[in-house]
């Protein structure tokens, strides 16, 4: 449609400038009296004319020099989209692999549960299995201990994660931490994303873990060795809908209200 606009102001223009160039020749055929003095005369009087059309020239130059901009910025604001998505998968399934190296067995300390009844249970397993057992093994103890303190602090968990899980096997869970940390950074850091992208994308990682993963999450985050992990969790709300039967009571304790909030502020509490 531009391109079709163009060709016809262009033809429109060389029309017109060819029929004042003939205009000599062409007029006394046409029985017309010419003389160049009086039609200078005539034409000097467009002059103001003349320049309301330049300017009107110059203001159509310089829309079209922002339209193109503009369809330069989303060009390159889809490409970098684009490219963020192939990354951003691409680092999804470095996360299943990831997973599928993590090992856990329960401890010694960990007997007469009732998880003792469970096939192979002295063994030790990977996967969405060991996050499975160490998320049992975690809440068995946090909520034995629970029971025993007037004031069990942040500090409290954490050591009991720390000595459950991570001084046991941080070997095969800090890349799978590592590797998350890495995926929310990257959503929470990108400049050209919108909020709502980065909303997409941070419940498209959510929707990738179990709740066993999510409750492992929350228990690192606690620990000082996980850094700022806390604050992504938080801010990704990636708590936001792990079950009560997965610690939800417990983690209520030590996470603000906001990480189990839907986006709008209403409460998935209950």
């Amino acid at each position: 449609m531009q391109r079709l606009l163009v060709v016809g102001v262009s033809a429109t223009a060389l029309t017109v400038w060819f029929g004042w160039a003939m205009l000599p020749y062409i007029a006394p055929v046409i029985g017309f009296d010419w003389k160049p003095e009086i039609l200078g005369q005539w034409g000097d009087a467009f002059g103001a004319l003349n320049a309301l059309f330049s300017a009107l020239a110059f203001v159509a130059v310089l829309y079209t020099l922002r339209q193109q901009q503009k369809q330069i910025d989303d060009a390159a604001t889809d490409q970098h989209l684009q490219r963020f998505e192939r990354t951003f998968y691409e680092l999804l399934r470095l996360l299943r692999e990831a997973r599928d190296d993590v090992e856990f067995r329960y401890s010694d300390n960990y007997k007469g549960s009732s998880r003792e009844k469970e096939p192979n249970y002295g063994d030790r397993v990977t996967g969405t299995e060991a996050f499975k057992r160490a998320q049992f093994e975690m809440k068995y103890w946090v909520e034995a201990d629970r029971l025993d303190a007037d004031h069990f602090t942040t500090e409290s968990v954490a050591d009991i994660y720390l000595q459950c899980v991570h001084n046991r096997y941080e070997s095969t869970f800090a890349p799978y931490y590592r590797l998350l940390y890495t995926i929310l950074i990257r959503i929470k850091t990108d400049t050209k994303l919108t909020p709502d992208e980065k909303h997409r994308f941070g419940n498209l990682l959510r929707s990738q873990l179990t709740s066993h993963e999510v409750a492992l999450c929350c228990y690192n985050g606690l620990a000082a060795v996980s850094g700022s992990f806390r604050s992504l969790l938080i801010e990704f709300k990636i708590p936001k809908y792990l079950p009560k039967a997965f610690g939800r009571d417990i983690f209520l304790s030590y996470y603000p209200a906001s990480a189990f909030e839907g986006r709008d502020g209403v409460s998935l509490l209950r």
